[in-house]
Parts: structure tokens; C-alpha cells; sequence
């Protein structure tokens, strides 16, 4: 009887102090960071001979964890994603750097000097505000790149990380399965934590699913399919580059064991820091900068040609205000051919450029298709614009294009260092610098173009009260019109002549009839110039009742300098719609904006951005706190709980140790009887 006593109190000791250890291991690892919970449990022995070895098991849920790693990822999403968010939220909120305020002061500066077009001190006014504006646009788009930059060398960084979190996931599965699976020698239960915490801060770089695979491993695979954590220690690696562009770099995965084979990696689904990253790129930082550029070249390209419609207060006609940038366009990796794209936006026709980047696609050697590409990348359906090219070098314009639109790209092929080959294809992003690229061409007064260059007057003797109206002028290149820079007008002065029966004459200098308007059935004479089958650089209208006879006449505005009326065009600019909202024009749409129109979409774009980002961030966090709850509830440790059980296993320990005791009295008692 005292041998049974002795063995059962032998196995209850043990039993009680393997829970005592089990315990205080838990209340040890309370601050452990992927610690979880531990419980031994007993089986009894047969024939009630006390109890069996215990087995110490972890307290854990899958279904639980899964959900963990789900909201994990998409809490460091939404984290990731605001923080972005928030930066350039912040840049475009400030006052201080609101392209508005300072196009605003531009125009107010136009509008001061058209009231006074003779005064050289307000038109420096304008220098100094144009100035302004375009540091403004300088210092926002440097603000704006430097934010892309930053997220390059964090998508460096968070990439190293994720790359050493998915090797220790492969070798803790190695070393996991050296133990075997036989009872003889257990896998150390810290090995699982460990596992679990480097996949639950995998989870945190990027969406993943994990699969049991039946050695015991766990193989770790990303939202989309490929495998990043494979069996018997095989595991990918994660790289990225810029394809073309360096600067814009997307994820590439290649095995370790097969380093050759590179498998493209979307950023669709991708999740975690990684995706927030290149989400808010593709999403936010691309689109920013795009407009940010547009509403630079649109500016600086309407002013310019506003301009050179003027005479200056030197008496000569305008020129370019402002110098726009060029660009070249980037090879794809994959091009066969040594062709080169170079572009700029031809002047005048900024209005046409999208918010958007380019692809340049060789069809053939000498064909080509050029098309609107969204921020991710993808070809925006119905865009593509087809070119035909005869003979490199070759320049192609909106002029070349069936639709007179090559979305305002004035684009030169250069075929010196070989030729294009099919399948050839360049990226054209001509916004994504452009707002801190265009530059001042002159700090000189004088160069501002308010007056016009032409006059009109009526004949002292006219008969009729008929008059010259709305003298504009729209063309002063000297290939297309009758202007002769730097300040005359071939031709002039031109007598425009009521012949009577609604009909007028043009004739020039040498009295030279060189157009009739023919008998005008409209009840207004509106531009006799194109009824005559002239294009001369101008046209306007005559209002009134002329009589036969009656003679109007055209000049050069020499000495005209107190004249206003192309400043008051330029004025005109601010509210005008001078910029194109999509790339694809659907019938009866508004596909055309101003200035501040424009401006106050991409501050409103970036707005709704971060605000749908921190609306993110609060459901994310919502469900994340929930899920942790739910998993500490039964992984986490307790202290109360531990607390309890430490008393509970002492006293058990304590009652054991006297069952031992009693089985010794008895032997001692069974000893003296026989003796």
C-alpha cells in the first residue's frame, strides 16, 4: 500500500511542480513580445496509480490568428497610408505655399497695370509677382518629389526588413522540423512563438496567406499567389525596380533557390507597409505631381502666347514670357531597337495635355501610337492617337495628327544610333517636373505686351456712323500671318472699303485690291478679314450703317503705348478655360477648366485622399483592437489568472508532498511491526 502511496504522490509532485514551472514561464514571458500562453495537461495512469507525464501544449487559435494577421495588415496599411497622406496634406493646406493665392496676386498685378499701361513701375510689378508664382510652383514641386523620394528609400528599407523576416520564417521552419514529430523529442514551443511573431510582423509589410504544410512547416504565400516562404526551406526575395522609369519603382520576386526566374508582383493586393507605399504613390503622389505640373505648363504656355499677340512698350511686337521645359522619353527595358523619343509641348498647345503620363508605341519602324496612361500605369481605353512617320529625324505635332490633337506633344524620333523596332516602346511623363522647370525668360518691364499691335480708324469724311469693333489680333508669327517683327506689319496701312450691296475691299499699301469680302447676308459684318480669304494675323468687325465709300483703316500700333487692350486679354486668362480635365473627351462634356478651377481640384483631390486614408485608419484600428482582444482572451497571459493558478499548483505541490509523507509513516509503521 505504501509502495502505491509513494508512486502516486511521486507523480502528483512532479505533476504540480511541471505546472508551477508552466506557470511562472507564463508570468515570466508576461512582456514577451509573440509570447503565448501555456497550459500542461495530465492524463491519469491506469489502475489509479497516480498521474501520467504531462504535455505542454500552446494556447492558440488559428482561425483566431489568421484574423490577427488580416487586421495586422490592414492597420499598418491605413498607418502607413495616412502618415503619407498627411505630409502632403499638410504641404497643399498651408497657405503659405497656395499656388491660388500667388496666380490671384499675378493677375491683380495685371489688371493694376492695364490701368495704367504707359507706367513702367507697375508692370514691374508684375516681374516680381511672376517671380513669385513660379518659385511658388518650384518649391511645391520640390516639396512634392522629395516626398517621392523619401518613399523610395522607405521602400528600400521596409523591403531589407521584409526579405529578413521571410528568410527566419524559412529557417525557423528548418529548424522546426529537425526535431522531428515523435514524442521522444518535442519541438521547444518557443520555436512557435517565434515563427508565429516573424509571420505576424511579416504580416505588417504585406498581405499574406499561410498554409500547414504536413512536415510541420509553415508556408507563407502573398495575397496574389506567388510564394514567398516555400517547403524544405526554400524562400523568395523581394526586389525592386523602375521599369522604365528609376524613379518609380514596382516589387519583383525571384527564388532562392532558382535566382534567375523574377516573377512581376502587382501592387494590387499587396497590403501592409509595401502596398501603402505604393498605393499612395500610384494614387496620390503621381496624380499630385501631374497636376501640379499641367497647371505650370497650361500657365506658362497661355501667357507666353498671349503674349507674342501684344506690342511691348518698346513698340515691338511680344515674345515668350516664359521658357518651357523638354523632356526625353524613357526606354522600356524590353526594347529591341536603339530609336530615341524626345518631346516638349508644342507652344500654344498646352491646353491640350492631360493629367497625364505617355506611351509611346512602335507598331512598326515607321508607325506609331501615342497614349494616355493613368498613374498606375494602364493605357486609358480609346486614347490611343496612330502616326505614320516618312523619314528620321522626324517631328510629329498636332498638325500631323487626323484630329489636330497629339495631346499638345510636339514629339522628335531620332533613328541616328539605329533603328526603332516593333514592340519598341517610350514613356513620355512631361508633368512630372515640369512645375519647377519652367523658367523666367526676362526680368525686363518693358517686355510685357499690353498694348495691341495693330489700330483702326475711320475716315473724317465717311458718310455712314459704321465703325471698326473687336480688332483682335490672333497670329503674330511672320510664316502665317502679314507681321514682320520686331515691329511692323507688311502691308499696312490696310484700307478696308464699303462698296455698297453689303460688300467691302482690302486694299494694301500700294491701294492694291488684295480681297472682297463678297455681298455679307448676315445681319452683322463680323470678320471681314476671313470673308475677304485673308489670314493676316488679325480680323475684327464693323457695327453700324456704312455708306458706299466709307474707308476703315488698319495699322501698326506705332507709338500706341498707352494702349491696354492685349493686357486686358491677358487679364482675361484667369477665369478662361485653358486646361483639359481627361484625356478622353466623351460627347457633350466639360473637358476643359481655369487656372484656379484646376488648382482647387488637386487640393480638393489631396483633401478627399486623406480624409477617405484617415477614415481608413479609424476602422482599421476599430477592427484591430477587436481581433486582439479576441486573441489575447485566450493567448495572452494573465496575471489574475496565473496568480490563481500559482496558489492552486502550491497547494496541490503541498498536498502531494504530504501523500509522500504518509506513505513513509506507513512503511515506517509496516517496518517496526515485523521487527
Amino acid at each position: 500500500m505504501s509502495d502505491n502511496l509513494l508512486r502516486i504522490g511521486t507523480s502528483a509532485v512532479l505533476a504540480s511542480s511541471t505546472s508551477l514551472n508552466t506557470t511562472s514561464n507564463n508570468i515570466a514571458n508576461l512582456n514577451t513580445p509573440g509570447y503565448v500562453r501555456q497550459r500542461t495537461e495530465f492524463e491519469a495512469e491506469q489502475l489509479g496509480l497516480g498521474v501520467g507525464r504531462g504535455t505542454t501544449e500552446r494556447l492558440v487559435s488559428e482561425f483566431t490568428l489568421q484574423q490577427l494577421r488580416r487586421d495586422t495588415t490592414n492597420l499598418a496599411y491605413a498607418n502607413q497610408y495616412v502618415s503619407e497622406a498627411n505630409r502632403i496634406d499638410g504641404l497643399f493646406s498651408n497657405p503659405a505655399n497656395s499656388i491660388s493665392s500667388a496666380v490671384n496676386d499675378l493677375f491683380q498685378k495685371f489688371q493694376t497695370a492695364n490701368n495704367d499701361p504707359s507706367s513702367i513701375s507697375t508692370r514691374l510689378l508684375i516681374i516680381s509677382s511672376s517671380e513669385s508664382l513660379l518659385d511658388r510652383f518650384g518649391t511645391l514641386s520640390n516639396l512634392v518629389l522629395d516626398q517621392s523620394t523619401y518613399i523610395n528609400q522607405q521602400l528600400e528599407l521596409d523591403l531589407r526588413e521584409t526579405n529578413s523576416l521571410i528568410k527566419n520564417v524559412a529557417d525557423l521552419n528548418r529548424n522546426i522540423t529537425n526535431y522531428g514529430t515523435g514524442s521522444s523529442k518535442p519541438v521547444p514551443l518557443n520555436l512557435y512563438d517565434k515563427r508565429d511573431e516573424a509571420i505576424r510582423q511579416l504580416a505588417e509589410k504585406l498581405q499574406i496567406k499561410v498554409l500547414d504544410a504536413a512536415n510541420g512547416e509553415k508556408l507563407v504565400f502573398m495575397a496574389t499567389g506567388q510564394s514567398l516562404v516555400i517547403e524544405n526551406g526554400e524562400f523568395g526575395i523581394l526586389t525592386l525596380q523602375g521599369n522604365p522609369d528609376p524613379n518609380v519603382k514596382e516589387l519583383q520576386l525571384q527564388s532562392s533557390a532558382r535566382p534567375d526566374v523574377i516573377v512581376q508582383v502587382g501592387n494590387d493586393q499587396l497590403g501592409g507597409q509595401l502596398g501603402a507605399l505604393l498605393s499612395f504613390r500610384d494614387e496620390t503622389l503621381i496624380p499630385t505631381q501631374n497636376q501640379l505640373g499641367q497647371l505650370a505648363l497650361a500657365m506658362a504656355d497661355s501667357l507666353n502666347e498671349q503674349n507674342k499677340l501684344g506690342m511691348t512698350a518698346n513698340g515691338d511686337i511680344g515674345n515668350e514670357l516664359f521658357a518651357l521645359p523638354s523632356f526625353n522619353g524613357l526606354n522600356y527595358n524590353e526594347n529591341t531597337g536603339a530609336g530615341n523619343v524626345r518631346a516638349v509641348i508644342e507652344p500654344g498647345r498646352a491646353y491640350q495635355i492631360p493629367p497625364n503620363d505617355f506611351l509611346v508605341t512602335f507598331e512598326s519602324p515607321d508607325t506609331f501610337t501615342v497614349e494616355a496612361v493613368d498613374s498606375f500605369g494602364n493605357v486609358i481605353p480609346n486614347s490611343a492617337i496612330s502616326q505614320t512617320v516618312v523619314g528620321f529625324p522626324a517631328t510629329i505635332n498636332a498638325g500631323s495628327s487626323p484630329d489636330d490633337d497629339l495631346y499638345g506633344l510636339q514629339i522628335t524620333l531620332d533613328a541616328s544610333l539605329g533603328a526603332f523596332a516593333d514592340g519598341d516602346r517610350f514613356l513620355l511623363k512631361p508633368l512630372a517636373d515640369a512645375a519647377r522647370q519652367v523658367k523666367q525668360l526676362s526680368n525686363r518691364a518693358e517686355d510685357i505686351a499690353l498694348a495691341s499691335p495693330v489700330r483702326s480708324s475711320e475716315a473724317v469724311d465717311n458718310l455712314g456712323n459704321a465703325l471698326v469693333d473687336k480688332l483682335v489680333v490672333t497670329d503674330t508669327d511672320p510664316a502665317t500671318s502679314s507681321f514682320s517683327p520686331p515691329a511692323a506689319l507688311t502691308g499696312a496701312p490696310f484700307n478696308i472699303i464699303y462698296v455698297g450691296g453689303n460688300e467691302f475691299e482690302v486694299r494694301d499699301n500700294a491701294d492694291t485690291v488684295i480681297g472682297t469680302t463678297g455681298p455679307i447676308v448676315s445681319a452683322t459684318f463680323d470678320n471681314i478679314l476671313d470673308r475677304a480669304g485673308l489670314n493676316l494675323g488679325f480680323d475684327f468687325n464693323i457695327t453700324g450703317s456704312p455708306q458706299p465709300g466709307d474707308v476703315f483703316t488698319i495699322d501698326y500700333n506705332t507709338g500706341g503705348f498707352n494702349d491696354n487692350r492685349n493686357g486686358l486679354q491677358i487679364a482675361a486668362l484667369q477665369t478662361t478655360d485653358t486646361m483639359r480635365r481627361y484625356a478622353v473627351t466623351t460627347p457633350n462634356a466639360d473637358n476643359q477648366m481655369s487656372f484656379n478651377e484646376a488648382y482647387g481640384t488637386m487640393v480638393s483631390f489631396v483633401g478627399d485622399k486623406t480624409a477617405q486614408a484617415r477614415n481608413g485608419q479609424a476602422a482599421a484600428e476599430a477592427l484591430y483592437s477587436q481581433t486582439q482582444i479576441l486573441f489575447e482572451s485566450l493567448s495572452g497571459v494573465s496575471l489574475d489568472e496565473e496568480a490563481a493558478n500559482l496558489v492552486r499548483f502550491q497547494q496541490s505541490y503541498a498536498a502531494a508532498s504530504r501523500i509522500i509523507s504518509t506513505s513513509q509513516t506507513i512503511f515506517d509503521t509496516l517496518l517496526q511491526a515485523v521487527r
